[in-house]
């Protein structure tokens, strides 16, 4: 794992599995990250639109009832500003590691999750690093 000091962030983690969220959000709180849960998009919608605390990225599972993650993505990238978006699925071929949303390349993360894979993006994803920087993270994991 990285030894660098991680971004400061405020993680929204979004999926309709409880045990997931709960995993998540209990490893970013380990790194240092100040997580808040949601376990649909709607509701993850509402948390980004109140901005309180403000969401600094989403990590969102992209297969759920409702608003999935696709379409929150698209919601949440149209927002300017808006948070940054990572979406982790466990249904898409091992090839796709990045989707198209709007025009904005979004990082798309395997299930069940590789944390050091995880740690990496979103080290990349908040530093703000160009889309080129991805396929590292990939290969690291």
């Amino acid at each position: 794992m990285p030894t660098d000091p991680l971004p400061p962030a405020v993680i929204l983690v979004v999926d309709d599995e409880g045990a997931v969220n709960r995993l998540v959000s209990r490893y970013l709180t380990h790194l240092g990250y100040q997580v808040v849960e949601a376990c649909s998009g709607e509701e993850a919608l509402a948390i980004v639109l109140r901005r309180r605390p403000a969401i600094n990225l989403v990590l969102s599972d992209i297969l759920m009832p409702g608003m999935d993650g696709v379409t929150l993505a698209s919601r949440l990238l149209a927002r300017c500003p808006g948070p940054s978006v990572i979406l982790m699925t466990g249904v898409l071929p091992d090839e796709v590691e990045r989707m198209n949303v709007n025009g904005q390349t979004v990082p798309v993360l395997r299930k069940p999750l590789n944390l050091d894979q995880l740690q990496n993006l979103l080290r990349v994803t908040l530093d703000g690093f160009p889309d080129v920087e991805l396929d590292s993270v990939y290969q690291a994991g």
